[in-house]
């Protein structure tokens, strides 16, 4: 068996430029088999856990230290972004007019992994990441969202990450996952690509959307 805590995260109201964050927060333990991936937690939470969770009932509390949306690990190169870039605009106006970005059950789009050397990955909802980052958010509670990492504290071990990489888990055994990046939308053949942004705050750059430091 194998046991990784899964953390929800809503901001309730913060200062642009101030250092204190006040969010609404959720965690849990979840419990499966080893073989079964971060893919399997995560919807084990989503349809088990999540539905008997209220937004306003959860305890709310300050964070005074956030980590930086540029020092997360892309999965992604700008290229794939840019081959929907509309969903990024309409996120964008969507938060500048005061909203946020949920799935429609109300689940964060934006889920982040810890990996065994305490780098943070976006695993899912890169769009909406940095849809954040243009309208002004610069830290992780600062965005809705979910983290998962082992219950012993450490992250997940990379071969753990491959399953990111989805069909193309095999091809990286043996080698360091974060040299590459996937594209989804290409053909399989074409799907596993060489790392171009290093973190959120290059791809930003790449895409167009200012200078967002990684620290």
């Amino acid at each position: 068996m194998i046991s990784r805590v899964v953390k929800l995260i809503y901001p309730e109201k913060y200062e642009p430029e101030g250092s204190v964050i006040s969010v609404r927060s959720f965690s849990c333990n979840l419990s499966h088999d080893r073989a079964r991936d971060v893919y399997f937690t995560m919807e084990k939470f989503r349809t088990e856990v999540f539905p008997g969770i209220a937004e306003a009932d959860l305890p709310e509390k300050e964070i005074t230290e956030s980590p930086s949306l540029g020092g997360i690990i892309n999965l992604h190169n700008v290229g794939e972004i840019r081959r929907r870039p509309t969903s990024v605009r309409e996120m964008e106006e969507k938060i500048e007019s005061g909203k946020e970005v949920l799935m429609p059950d109300g689940l964060p789009n934006v889920k982040i992994a810890k990996t065994c050397r305490g780098e943070l990955v976006c695993f899912d909802g890169h769009h909406s990441l940095l849809a954040y980052m243009k309208a002004g958010r610069k830290k992780l509670d600062q965005v809705p969202h979910l983290t998962i990492h082992e219950s012993s504290g450490g992250g997940l071990k990379d071969e753990e990450i491959h399953a990111f990489f989805g069909e193309h888990a095999a091809e990286l055994k043996g080698k360091d996952w974060r040299n590459y990046t996937i594209s989804w939308t290409k053909a399989p053949e074409e799907q596993l690509e060489e790392r171009e942004q290093n973190d959120m705050a290059e791809l930003l750059r790449a895409y167009g959307g200012g200078g967002l430091s990684s620290a």
